[in-house]
């Protein structure tokens, strides 16, 4: 009759073993899950999505019911566990001729403790928890309905215990609101950042262009329009006394939709025309008077213009061109809505460069030893980008140009032949004209991503 009384104590302790499973594998698949995967589940499967939506909805008030839960499965455990498997062992330590009634005690409450714990650890601890970091989304759907139970039955007790532990929040000045969690449940940009670059490799197919497309978009916003202008001195423009056959020359050498038009003396800008409403026009006596009535205003930012900000105006309506002047009203450079396209999406070619280099090319030549030539006013985030880290020299003397970069170390105009060395990589002047820099070769001395 004893025997039979311990044998069904172990089998409720194993079931006590596996109820602190149940929650520990809760607890943890449901912290696991992000709120917006969650949103996801809920639609899509059926009263198991609906009720882990309601759980997750109130996140501190069930992971306080998996706490109740481990704590009463836990004290149960030892209540009933260890003594019924030390009464087990009793009979079979008489046989091995150990008489001495508290010898025997001793012997089975330290062997029934030690197999207790081990499978409470084991079963009710590890296992659970790793299983729920490996599978969250099947053990929280699996899970969510008989927590969801389990919350409502013992809502009385887990009340008590989450107001009590608010309480001694307050007073130590914390807050007690829940209303982190969702917030806490989305990556950060520098989060995402961290994902991307540290996700699985890959080096060719679909894969590789979403992860690059993803990681620009993100770096995008870190950018200003100094990052991305080209100079000025390269703006294809049109000057206010141009006849009408020199203006669809230059249409016809160029192919571009919008061009700045320019006084001839003072280079004031007047503003923009489009190709559209130039070709529009006939030819004629009076075709300067005429097209002036076309003259859009021409969009003007700063340097430190953020590059999203840039986007959002070029969206709502501005002329996908932007002329960018200094801190001094200098006009520096422009920036248009291919440049930002191609800072997300990479080289764009259309089919009027088809066969042809554009002006300001800025694909990267690769050489075999791994460095690569690149033209001098490319932006200093490019090269960031391939080397895989900031470059604190550009952001200490503040240029945005790899040409400017090399003068602000040598301290002077650079000449052919001149090599800067930063801590990130060696730059190597290849050809200047006059006081520019048209191409340097960079040479990586740390190793890229």
């Amino acid at each position: 009759m004893v025997l039979l009384q311990d044998s069904l104590l172990l089998l409720v302790a194993f079931l006590l073993v596996l109820l602190n499973g149940f929650f520990v594998a809760a607890e943890f698949a449901i912290v696991k899950l992000r709120h917006s995967r969650v949103e996801d589940l809920a639609e899509g499967h059926g009263w198991r999505g609906v009720m882990l939506g309601r759980v997750h909805s109130k996140l501190d008030a069930y992971l306080s019911a998996c706490q109740l839960g481990i704590t009463l499965a836990s004290l149960g455990l030892g209540w009933i566990g260890e003594p019924a498997f030390a009464g087990l062992l009793e009979a079979p330590l008489q046989m091995m001729g150990i008489d001495r009634p508290e010898v025997i005690h001793s012997i089975a409450f330290v062997v029934a403790f030690a197999v207790i714990s081990y499978l409470h650890i084991v079963l009710g601890e590890l296992a659970p928890k790793s299983l729920a970091l490996r599978r969250p989304e099947t053990l929280s759907l699996w899970t969510a309905g008989p927590l969801y139970v389990f919350y409502w039955l013992m809502y009385p007790a887990i009340w008590f215990l989450n107001t009590s532990s608010n309480s001694l929040l307050r007073r130590l000045g914390l807050s007690a609101s829940a209303t982190g969690h969702q917030s806490d449940a989305y990556y950060s940009p520098e989060e995402l950042q961290a994902i991307l670059h540290h996700s699985r490799r890959v080096t060719e197919g679909p894969e590789i262009e979403i992860k690059t497309i993803v990681a620009h978009t993100l770096e995008l916003a870190d950018l200003e329009a100094g990052d991305l202008m080209r100079p000025f001195r390269e703006l294809i423009t049109l000057s206010s006394d141009d006849s009408y056959a020199e203006i669809r020359r230059t249409i016809q050498n160029h192919r571009f939709s919008r061009y700045v038009l320019l006084e001839p003396e003072s280079e004031t800008v007047l503003g923009l025309l489009h190709v559209k409403d130039i070709l529009l026009e006939p030819g004629g006596e009076d075709v300067q008077s005429r097209l002036r009535r076309h003259i859009r205003e021409v969009l003007e930012v700063r340097e430190n213009e953020s590059a999203l900000e840039l986007m959002r105006r070029f969206r709502s309506g501005a002329p996908h061109l932007a002329l960018v002047r200094d801190d001094d009203e200098r006009l520096v450079g422009f920036v248009t809505m291919e440049d930002i396209l191609e800072t997300i999406f990479g080289e764009i070619t259309d089919e009027h460069e088809v066969g042809r280099q554009k002006s300001t090319d800025r694909r990267f030549v690769w050489l075999p030893d791994g460095s690569f030539i690149v033209p001098g006013d490319t932006p200093v985030y490019r090269i960031e980008r391939e080397l895989g880290r900031d470059i604190e020299e550009a952001e200490e003397e503040d240029v945005s140009t790899v040409g400017g970069l090399i003068m602000s170390k040598l301290d002077r105009v650079p000449v052919e032949g001149d090599l800067a060395r930063f801590e990130e990589f060696a730059a190597l002047v290849r050809r200047v004209q006059g006081n520019r820099v048209l191409l340097v070769k960079i040479t990586p001395t740390v190793s890229t991503k």
